[in-house]
């Protein structure tokens, strides 16, 4: 047997000599490794190097180019320059020229653009400019041209001042799109009163120049100037009555926005509209009683013509009733008394409602005094809130102030008038009733006297 540590060194040798053999391959085989890996890098970079000569070479050559254009732009720019300079130079001599030929035509391209501007603005606005619309673009491009003016424009601006001149004297119908108040357009013969006035029917128009329309008045004239112009649009020859503004639509526009007779009575307010109710009862009550009044005439008159057949019908009849049912009474003032009684009652029957619409009469005007203070009222406060800056302000309370004090006036004096003719008709009645009670009563005591005589 070998011996033990002998054994152990030997076997330590040999697992050292086996670690160092296999240890030595690994090293030579990563410097292997490592050695391929740098030769790889080193191609790489020799082909980046490459690249990057040949990406130089290349922007040199751009370079070159740029610089080559730049060159030629340069030279360009200078030529431009140098044919502008000429070129102002000979518009600088051609515009000279053009002025010592043209001479006195510059004065005659101010007149005619001054003459051009002129008739455009009143073109704009003109009516005639509703029949011939197309007109508005022949004098725009004569105002606004900007070279002198050839003989052809001249005579165009002559005629057009010329067709203005004429066509305002002239009483013509055509055919134009109208618009109404709300919006809605319509077609309609209308018929133009020169430069004063365009009608449709009974309405009047205007022209609107912005929209190059006829516009029907938001608010019609009286019935009276409405009434000419529906007789001026259906007539076909001849005559007739118009009321024509001579101011274009100035006094037209003032006149429509004259109130109403509702809207004068709206300014009275409640205290107006208390006036006319006053104002009405009164006269129902008048009439009643006149047809009344009337009535009983009629019947007395008929009466008066039979005096031997008296009706109850009537006053006069049912007093010569009662006269000839105590006609046997031998006392006269039985008998007077009798009748005096049936007189009292009749006549106040008959001058039942005089005193109401008397009274009626007498506060008509009282209320118009309420309503003109109620309204000085309100002016005063107006003044005191707001000053006296704005008179719109004041009107509302000087409208009602005035509106009530007519209504007052015009509800009293008819009231007035028929109160006074009723009550002289009943004078009338009950005199003609009076009369012949006093003869009634004559024919009695003379029939009286003459019986004691003959006793």
């Amino acid at each position: 047997m070998f011996n033990r540590p002998l054994t152990g060194i030997a076997l330590l040798a040999a697992l050292f000599f086996s670690s160092a053999s296999h240890s030595a391959e690994s090293l030579q085989e990563l410097y292997k490794q490592i050695s391929g890996d740098i030769q790889k890098e080193a191609t790489h970079n020799t082909e980046r190097e490459k690249k990057f000569k040949a990406a130089a070479d290349q922007q040199k050559a751009m370079l070159a180019d740029v610089k080559a254009k730049l060159a030629a732009q340069e030279k360009l720019r200078t030529q431009l320059k140098a044919t502008f300079d000429a070129n102002e130079a000979e518009l600088a001599e051609i515009s000279t020229l053009l002025d010592q030929r043209t001479g006195n035509l510059g004065e005659l391209f101010g007149v005619f653009r001054q003459m051009a501007g002129d008739t455009q603005s009143l073109m704009v606005g003109s009516l005639i400019t509703a029949q011939y619309p197309e007109r508005l673009d022949t004098i725009e491009a004569l105002a606004n041209s900007k070279e002198v003016p050839t003989i052809p424009q001249m005579q165009s601006l002559w005629e057009l001042m010329l067709q203005e001149v004429s066509a305002s004297g002239e009483v013509t119908k055509f055919t134009s799109s109208v618009v109404r108040p709300s919006g809605e357009a319509y077609s309609a013969d209308v018929t133009r009163v020169g430069t004063f006035n365009v009608v449709t029917g009974d309405k009047f128009l205007s022209y609107n120049s912005d929209s190059g329309k006829l516009v029907e008045l938001s608010r019609q004239p009286s019935g009276a100037a409405t009434s000419t112009a529906a007789d001026l649009t259906s007539a076909s020859s001849g005559s007739v009555d118009f009321m024509l503004d001579p101011s274009r639509g100035a006094l037209l526009s003032l006149l429509v926005q004259a109130p109403s007779l509702m809207e004068r009575v709206q300014q009275g307010r409640e205290v107006g509209y208390a006036i006319i109710v006053v104002g009405l009862i009164g006269l129902v009550f008048a009439l009643m009683r006149y047809l009344a009044l009337s009535g009983t005439s009629a019947r007395i008159r008929k009466q008066l013509k039979d005096m031997e057949h008296p009706s109850d019908n009537n006053p006069l009849g049912r007093m010569m009733i009662a006269f000839y049912e105590n006609k046997h009474l031998n006392d006269l003032d039985v008998i007077t008394k009798k009748l005096e009684e049936v007189i009292f009652k009749e006549l106040t029957d008959m001058k039942k409602g005089l005193a109401t619409i008397k009274v009626l009469a007498a506060i008509a005007p009282l209320m118009g005094l309420l309503g003109t203070v109620t309204g000085m009222i309100g002016t005063f406060q107006a003044i005191t809130l707001f000053g006296t800056g704005d008179p719109k302000l004041m009107a509302g309370g000087i409208s009602q102030a005035l509106i009530t004090t007519v209504l007052g006036l015009v509800a009293a004096i008819p009231l007035l008038l028929a109160s006074n003719a009723l009550n002289s008709r009943n004078q009338q009645l009950s005199k003609l009733i009076g009369e012949q009670a006093s003869g009634m009563i004559a024919e009695k005591a003379a029939e009286i006297a003459a019986r004691k005589k003959a006793a």
